[in-house]
C-alpha cells in the first residue's frame, strides 16, 4: 500500500493540487466495499445548511442520492455520509491549519440527527451526534508533503479543541509517513473524542507503519459510523405546504368545511 501510494505521490512538473486529491481518493477506494462512495463536494443537512467544499467525502451509495448542479459540484445529504478528509500538498503554519480544520468542522456541524426524526438503519435508535461518536461524521487531514512540525501540529490540535465542544473535533491528522495525530482513551488509542483524555502522536519511530493505522481507523469507522435512511419529506415541502387547489371526484362530494386552497365550482354540489 505504502509503495504504491508514494509512487504515484511523487510530484511532477506542472501537476495541480487536484491530480494527488484523487490520487488519495482512488487509494481509499481500493480498501473500501463498492457500497462507499469515495467524492468530492458538498455536504447538507435537512434545515438547509450547507458544508464548506470537502476534499474527500465518503457515503453509503444505499442510503441516499447524491445531487449535481450545474458545473459538476456534488451534494449529498449528511445522513448518507460517514466520513469525510481534507488533502494538503504542505501545511505550515498554525493559521493554515486552523483554516483546514474549520473545513471539516462545517460538516460536524450539520444536523444528522434531522431535528430528532432520524433513526440509525443498524438498530433503529435515535440518531445523537452530539452525544453518540457512531453517530458523528468522521474527519480527518492528510498532508502530503511539507508540514509543521509534529510538536507544533500537536499544540495547534489542542488549541482548537479548547474553542470546540467535543462533537466537533477532528478525528486524525495524518502527516504522510511522518507522524499521526488521534485520541487517548481508557481502550488505549484511539480516534473516539467522546471518550479522550489526551492526544496521542504516533510517529515513524514507533515501529509502527504509520499508513497502514491510518488507512484501518478511516476503514473502522467507515464501518460502524450509523447511517440513516434520506427522508424525501424532510427535504421537500409536504403537500400542505405545496399551496396547490384540490378538487374532489364528482361522485364523492366533501363534507364539512372547505380545506383550505380548495375550490368550488358554482352549482355543482361538489369540489
Amino acid at each position: 500500500m505504502g509503495a504504491a501510494l508514494r509512487q504515484k505521490l511523487i510530484p511532477h512538473s506542472g501537476e495541480l493540487g487536484t491530480g494527488r486529491e484523487e490520487i488519495i481518493r482512488e487509494f481509499l477506494r481500493g480498501y473500501l466495499p463498492k457500497r462507499f462512495g469515495v467524492s468530492t463536494g458538498f455536504v447538507f443537512d435537512s434545515h438547509g445548511n450547507v458544508s464548506r467544499q470537502i476534499d474527500v467525502i465518503i457515503n453509503d451509495n444505499l442510503m441516499a442520492p447524491q445531487f449535481e448542479a450545474i458545473g459538476g459540484k456534488k451534494f449529498f445529504p449528511c445522513e448518507s455520509v460517514v466520513c469525510v478528509g481534507a488533502i494538503k500538498s504542505s501545511l505550515t503554519s498554525r493559521r493554515s491549519i486552523k483554516k483546514t480544520l474549520d473545513n471539516l468542522t462545517s460538516v460536524k456541524c450539520l444536523d444528522r440527527s434531522a431535528g430528532g426524526r432520524n433513526f440509525a438503519l443498524i438498530n433503529d435508535e435515535p440518531i445523537d451526534q452530539l452525544a453518540n461518536h457512531l453517530d458523528q461524521i468522521f474527519t480527518f487531514l492528510f498532508v502530503i508533503d511539507k508540514c509543521v512540525a509534529e510538536e507544533l501540529m500537536r499544540k495547534t490540535l489542542f488549541e482548537y479543541l479548547c474553542e470546540h465542544p467535543r462533537h466537533l473535533w477532528p478525528n486524525i491528522l495524518y502527516h504522510f509517513e511522518h507522524y499521526l495525530l488521534t485520541y487517548g482513551c481508557d481502550s488505549g488509542f484511539c480516534p473516539n473524542p467522546m471518550d479522550a483524555y489526551a492526544i496521542s502522536s504516533l510517529n515513524t519511530t514507533s515501529g509502527k507503519d504509520l499508513l497502514l493505522t491510518f488507512s484501518r481507523l478511516v476503514a473502522g469507522a467507515t464501518y460502524v459510523t450509523r447511517v440513516s435512511s434520506f427522508s424525501y419529506w424532510q427535504y421537500l415541502s409536504g403537500p400542505d405546504d405545496l399551496g396547490a387547489d384540490v378538487y374532489a371526484f364528482e361522485d364523492a362530494p366533501i363534507k364539512g368545511p372547505l380545506p383550505r386552497h380548495v375550490v368550488e365550482r358554482p352549482g355543482s354540489g361538489s369540489f
